[in-house]
């Protein structure tokens, strides 16, 4: 994003920087507030992605929301109620994975309810609701 201006004094420079911040954050909000889901639209996507490559897994009941997740190369255990999985893949990132997903259809829930709230759109909206104002010129 800077490349354009390197070559100009750091002034300058910080204020391409800010206008241009300014117009990306006033379009990011409103192309967020007209989406309809409940999680940001990469997040969905993602989660979308996960319950195509879930369907590999099959998700046995050791106990009430804890499960044994296989397929014909992997095995992890889950626990739905403390948000835990042995891949460790949700704790780096709060978004289900793969196995996760697969005992979260076993127990007939939704996908959403086990993402972080970090990836919810009120959260974004909230996030990034005050936007950069606007500055006089360099002449005022």
């Amino acid at each position: 994003m800077t490349v354009k201006t390197r070559d100009k004094p750091i002034l300058s420079m910080l204020e391409w920087i800010r206008v241009r911040l300014m117009g990306r954050l006033y379009i990011k909000r409103n192309d967020i507030e007209k989406y309809g889901g409940k999680l940001c639209p990469s997040i969905q996507d993602k989660l979308e992605k996960m319950k195509v490559e879930s369907k590999d897994f099959c998700a046995m009941p050791s106990r009430r929301f804890v499960y044994e997740v296989n397929n014909e190369r992997e095995g992890h255990m889950v626990d739905l109620l403390r948000k835990t999985c042995s891949c460790k893949v949700w704790d780096l990132t709060r978004i289900p994975y793969k196995d996760r997903v697969a005992t979260i259809f076993v127990n007939c829930e939704k996908l959403e309810d086990y993402t972080h709230p970090c990836y919810y759109k009120d959260t974004y909206v909230e996030t990034y609701k005050a936007p950069i104002p606007p500055m006089p010129g360099q002449s005022e």
